[in-house]
């Protein structure tokens, strides 16, 4: 799709700035997505091993988009043996509201389904209604509640 390509090793610095980017969007909506003090080099490592790994699909948008998703293969106990999800999906401040994030979005889902996915999913913040609205527009529906209670 016109503006994004895969990224490769050569993009770490660009896709860990990104990626930082939008922990930070996030820790701004909740204080529980912050990033760790001192974790910007961990968050270079985790990105690499992305970058290595068949089963992760890390895009760039040239106007300073990102997107990963990843596939999951179950073992044949249910119909569904592969599914995907798309775990990240950030554009800069600067670039929104011009189609990225829905170009970034669907390079995902095709990725996915390229890789033999039936299914896929986003997870996205009670507390991101900017976010909610976007994955609904774009077709994603109510799946399954992930609740939590602090301890």
């Amino acid at each position: 799709m016109a503006g994004v390509r895969a990224a490769s090793a050569r993009d770490l610095d660009r896709v860990a700035a990104l990626w930082i980017a939008l922990t930070e969007h996030h820790a701004a909506l909740d204080p529980l997505f912050a990033l760790r003090r001192g974790a910007e080099g961990e968050v270079r490592t985790l990105i690499a091993a992305q970058l290595r790994d068949p089963d992760v699909g890390c895009f760039l948008h040239d106007a300073g988009g990102l997107c990963i998703a990843r596939v999951d293969r179950a073992p044949p106990i249910h119909e569904e043996v592969c599914r995907a999800e798309i775990t990240d999906l950030f554009v800069a401040e600067g670039a929104r509201r011009r189609g990225i994030g829905g170009v970034l979005a669907r390079t995902g889902v095709d990725w996915a389904r390229g890789r033999g996915a039936s299914r896929i999913e986003v997870r996205v913040s009670a507390r991101n209604p900017e976010g909610q609205a976007f994955w609904r527009a774009a077709g994603f529906a109510d799946f399954m509640d992930v609740l939590h209670r602090p301890l």
